[in-house]
């Protein structure tokens, strides 16, 4: 018997049956909890991912015919709640507002394409498709806090800017870029957005404080000029971590707390050596990495980033560079980070530092009532941070305001999950004095004051 079963493993380790799970390979600090991969057939491209007001969480996976919307919140278990068609694209990206999703597609012509969340667990469906403005685009992004949706375009319109003041109707309000030059992806926080250049090698930053009037404020170039991909702003937004999509470009991590000295700090590169896109949550960056799967780099010491996690998607085998891990998303506060793998599909695993929980409680208990904290530091000079704590997921508006009651920024609006929550506000612009803050929920409304000193 012992030979028998002797001869049986070796005729399954030469015709190569898995007899392991072949995506259990990551570290020790990494919990794998689950994989989807319905349509292999067709394959994959970008993910994103949803909370719902009740604290349920989804995974929007990037299909090439579609979008898969899996349940992830029971993980392992993974279940498709609903499946979007789309025209059939190889580049897609999704990014959500409130309980809608938004869909572009480049190369198929099918615009705006818009999902509504609302009837989770139960359905989604699609709303509204537009492509009277634009028809293909590579990648969008949206700020959720001031409601304004990025559009990559094309080289007459480089970025196009919509208002999401009506989420179901948005609106273009206007459009920016380097000129006569196609863009490829966009990043925006507060009044800057940060734009790839793509083939240019260079990222530029603009001021968006006035949406119909966006002021180019700086261009800056990667060393060697490789494809200027993507980009992504550290929480205290001094620092631009780039990626290059170049096989051999390092992920970088630029120091642009001053704008009239752009300056590198620190590199990192996985083995394989081709980076695809990076996203920040506090002191770690989710990069998707290709054939060396997602890749979670510790960049608390911007001079010398460090890989602090990893998890190898990629299945194997397969000839040429643009395999394996296509997108990233670590913002759920459970810790749960997806990566879509454009060969193996969704999955979803565990990262202990991507978790949001309430470190001043006994055990990291989560809140259990409304609560409006100090901003710190205060006195500020030009940043501060705003904590607020949430027993439920809940609709939120943090809105500053001056001594005269007027509105200066609008620093989180929409639906947010039960937690501890931060925003950064900064006041590079303003004049030294006395700011309110306001914390608003369907129940709930506290305010405080807070000091710019120069």
């Amino acid at each position: 018997m012992k030979s028998l079963l002797r001869e049986i493993f070796l005729i399954v380790v030469l015709i190569g049956w898995p007899i392991f799970n072949v995506h259990s390979q990551g570290s020790s600090n990494v919990q794998f909890l689950g994989n989807f991969n319905n349509y292999s057939a067709t394959r994959y491209n970008d993910c994103w991912g949803y909370t719902a007001p009740d604290g349920r969480e989804y995974a929007l996976l990037g299909v090439r015919s579609g979008t898969s919307i899996i349940d992830i919140t029971n993980a392992p278990t993974l279940t498709e709640v609903g499946f979007i068609p789309s025209a059939l694209a190889v580049w897609k990206d999704i990014k959500t507002y409130r309980q809608y999703a938004y869909v572009v597609t480049d190369g198929s012509g099918l615009g705006l394409q818009i999902i509504d969340l609302s009837m989770l667990p139960d359905t989604a469906f699609q709303v509204k498709v537009d492509s009277s403005i634009f028809k293909t685009s590579h990648n969008i992004y949206i700020d959720t806090s001031r409601a304004l949706l990025y559009i990559e375009g094309n080289a007459s319109a480089p970025v196009r800017l919509w208002s999401l003041s009506d989420p179901a109707n948005p609106v273009q309000v206007s459009t920016f870029g380097p000129s006569n030059q196609s863009i490829h992806d966009i990043y925006a926080r507060g009044n800057r957005a940060y734009v790839s250049e793509g083939g240019s090698g260079s990222y530029s930053i603009w001021d968006v404080s006035y949406p119909n009037v966006p002021v180019h404020l700086k261009t800056f170039y990667t060393p060697f000029r490789g494809y200027a991909h993507n980009s992504w702003l550290s929480d205290d937004e001094n620092f631009l971590m780039t990626t290059e999509e170049t096989v051999g470009q390092t992920v970088k991590i630029f120091d642009i707390s001053n704008l009239d000295s752009v300056r590198l700090r620190g590199e990192y590169l996985a083995p394989m050596g081709l980076a695809h896109n990076t996203h920040i949550k506090g002191r770690y960056a989710y990069i998707s990495h290709y054939k060396d799967g997602l890749r979670i780099v510790d960049i608390f010491n911007p001079d010398a980033p460090v890989e602090a996690a990893h998890y190898d998607t990629y299945v194997g085998g397969l000839s040429g560079d643009y395999h394996g891990d296509w997108g990233a998303f670590p913002f759920f506060n459970s810790g749960k980070v997806l990566a879509s793998d454009m060969e193996a599909g969704l999955f979803v695993v565990h990262f202990a530092g991507s978790a949001v929980t309430n470190t001043d409680s006994p055990g990291g208990e989560l809140p259990h009532s409304y609560s409006l904290r100090q901003n710190y530091p205060n006195p500020f000079n030009p940043q501060t941070t705003i904590t607020f704590e949430l027993p439920n997921a809940v609709d939120v508006k943090i809105v500053v305001y001056n001594i005269f009651g007027q509105v200066i920024r609008v620093l989180a609006e929409g639906n947010h999950a039960k937690g501890i929550h931060q925003v950064a506000f900064e006041g590079r612009e303003l004049a030294s004095g006395v700011y309110f803050y306001t914390l608003t929920t369907a129940g709930f409304a506290a305010t405080k004051k807070m000091v710019l000193m120069r």
